[in-house]
Formats: C-alpha cells, structure tokens, sequence
C-alpha cells in the first residue's frame, strides 16, 4: 500500500509541471476531494446524475458546470487524452486502469495530463466541458470490465470514495405555483335614470284635451278640495265656482303646468 506522503510528492510534482505548462489549477490539488489511502476507486466528478446506463447509452452522464475538476477514478496509464475523438466525445482522457478496466471521460474543456502518463486514484487530470456532441455541459463516464458496465453499479460495488451526490439523480424542476384566481368583479351599481319633467308648451289658450281617451266622469268634491276627472281643465273647474283659472293656479302651487293636470290629482278650491 502506498503512502500519503508519497502520493503528496508526486501530486506537487505535477502541479509545477502543470503550472510551468500555463495550465489552469484549481485549489486543493495535494489529494480529491476527502482521498483516503484506503481508496482505490473514487468518483471522477461530485455532480447529479443526468442520464443513466441504458441501451444506447453505454455510460453515464453528470451534470456539472464547465471547469469542474476532473479525479482520476482509479490508478491507471493514460493511454488518449486530447480533442481528437471523431466519434463525438471531444475532448476526451481514456486512461487503462491497473486493476485491467478501461476508463473514458469524454466533453471535457482541458486535459492535464498526457498519453503515457501514470496516474493514482484521485489526481486531478482534467476539467469538464461541453465539448464534441453534447447538448449541455457534462461529464460522460463510459467503463469497459470485460465489456461496458454501468458505471454507477460498479463505481458503487468497489466503494469508490466521495460519493457525494454523484448518486443521487437529479431533482425534478419544482412545478409551477396555481395562478391564483382572480377575484370576482364587483357589482356595478344600478344607474336608475333620473326623471325629466314634460317640457312646458305654451299655448293661446289653456284648455286642452287629455291625449288618451278616458271616460268622462263627474268632479267629486270635498269640501275646499276636488279630485280631477277625467275632461276636467282648471278653466273648468274654476268656471263652476266663478273663479278664473290664474286664481286656481295660485291656489295650487302643486301644479307646475296649468295645461296639465291629471287624474286622480287633488286641487284646492
């Protein structure tokens, strides 16, 4: 088993080389994320699974954003790494594990290490990217074992280290709030639309008929008072009592237009 300080050396030796390279480094590159000696597989990305192992999809997909730190999953010697996969991984590392798996990372952004280069389980060799036939920013992990395995199954079977969230799928957008409902109109208010008196019409005279036909009855009186009938005109009503039709307008203020008055009306006498 080998040593931390021995995997500290060799992990500083190649952060100068990298550095001197112009490579960009990350924080933290001394070991992974939680590197244990213990360790001999770990996950190559802490990111929420995106799209699992199925029949036409011999790997599985991370979500995680451009320039995350690529580990390596196990100890192994870098056998491809570089932008030159025509089969859609882009830019992509293929390293040849010591335990006789074959890893490839593909759509990453940068490699940092080169072909013949052996790596420990955990050294920083890369960044994610979208790169080659990608829709979105991703790691794809594809492990050959004697044929193409999932990698979940198997990252898992071997314990791989810093499991983290690299096992849990990834959440489901939250739907939607309801709209809520809009509040019910209120109630206009009834318009009731006002009265306009008759307009008043002047004439020579002040007799006039009623304009419907109403049978003619006999004035009832009471007392100072009669209740109109039907034909009935001040002038009339006046005349039986030797008053002229001015005097029983004055008497009766009620009456806007002497012209009209109606049946059923009270008029003072």
């Amino acid at each position: 088993m080998r040593s931390n300080t021995k995997r500290f050396i060799a992990a500083t030796a190649g952060v100068s080389a990298l550095v001197g390279a112009g490579a960009v480094v990350n924080a933290g590159i001394a070991g992974a994320q939680g590197w244990s000696a213990s360790c001999n597989w770990e996950w190559p990305v802490d990111g929420a699974l995106s799209q699992g192992f199925h029949a036409g999809h011999d790997g599985v997909d991370f979500a995680v954003n451009v320039g995350t730190v690529l580990h390596a999953p196990t100890s192994g010697t870098i056998s491809v790494a570089g932008p030159n996969d025509p089969g859609g991984y882009g830019t992509y590392i293929q390293l040849e594990a010591d335990s006789g798996a074959q890893i490839q990372m593909g759509h990453l952004s940068e490699t940092w290490v080169g072909v013949g280069q052996h790596v420990e389980v955990g050294d920083q060799i890369g960044a994610t990217g979208n790169t080659g036939s990608s829709t979105g920013p991703h790691l794809h992990l594809r492990i050959h074992n004697g044929g193409a395995v999932d990698p979940m199954a198997f990252l898992s079977s071997v314990g791989a280290c810093d499991t983290g969230s690299s096992i849990v799928p990834a959440p489901a957008p939250a739907p939607a709030p309801a709209p809520a409902p809009a509040p019910a109109p209120e109630p206009e208010p009834e318009v009731v639309p006002e009265s306009v008196p008759d307009p008043v019409v002047e004439s020579a005279t002040f007799e006039s008929s009623p304009a419907e036909s109403i049978p003619e009855s006999v004035s009832q009186t009471s007392g100072e008072a009669v209740i109109v009938a039907a034909g009935d005109t001040l002038f009339g009503l006046g005349a039986e009592r030797g008053l002229t039709w001015q005097q029983v307008w004055d008497m009766n203020p009620q009456i806007v237009n002497p012209d009209q008055i109606f049946v059923g009306d009270v008029i003072a006498l």
